[in-house]
């Protein structure tokens, strides 16, 4: 725009576009750096209070309602959970990664499931989808910073910030978050949380 004043209308709403979509990438890899940041300097307060478990689910698919207009959501939370004494905010935005990380790498129609039950004095949340799954050698490496699967690395945006942002959310709560995952048959990402 600046090399070119004699651009036509759309020439120049186009490049707005594509400078808007850009400041909102640049915008969202600066804000997860920071909280990272925070989260690594044990800076970051927890606002704990006693909350059900399906208030964060419905908290964080209220959320990503957009992202997940192509999968079809199935939701088993049994009504006797017991509450955790949880930042309800911030565990939802664990949860709102496992589904956008569901969606984006899963094919359309596909379904994605939501589990919660509790087990040895823990809560567990699991979040299992269709994609393609990933090899033990990745597994092992998903939740660190900045890493990104060898697969997926160019084909799908991301930091690289999002699980290691939700892992360092997780443990924060006295909890822990992993994978189980088989290639060709898709993944269930889980996070526990003590009662």
């Amino acid at each position: 725009m600046l090399a070119d004043a004699n651009l036509d209308l759309s020439q120049r709403h186009e490049l707005l576009t594509i400078i808007d979509e850009e400041a909102d990438q640049l915008n969202h890899l600066i804000g997860e750096a920071a909280e990272m940041a925070q989260l690594d300097a044990n800076q970051v307060e927890l606002h704990r209070e006693p909350h059900g478990v399906s208030e964060a689910i419905e908290r964080a698919l209220e959320e990503v309602k957009q992202r997940l207009t192509d999968h079809p959501v199935e939701v088993r939370v049994p009504g006797n959970l017991p509450l955790l004494s949880i930042d309800l905010d911030r565990i939802a935005s664990v949860l709102v990664q496992l589904l956008e990380n569901a969606a984006k790498y899963s094919p359309a129609a596909s379904p994605i499931c939501i589990t919660a039950e509790t087990n040895d004095g823990k809560v567990t949340v699991s979040v299992a989808d269709r994609g393609p799954g990933i090899d033990d050698f990745e597994q092992a490496l998903i939740f660190d910073k900045f890493y990104r699967g060898k697969n997926e690395r160019y084909r799908i945006q991301g930091t690289g910030l999002g699980l290691a942002i939700a892992k360092a959310v997780v443990e924060a709560h006295g909890g822990a978050i992993g994978v189980t995952s088989q290639l060709g048959h898709g993944s269930v990402f889980y996070f526990t949380v003590p009662v």
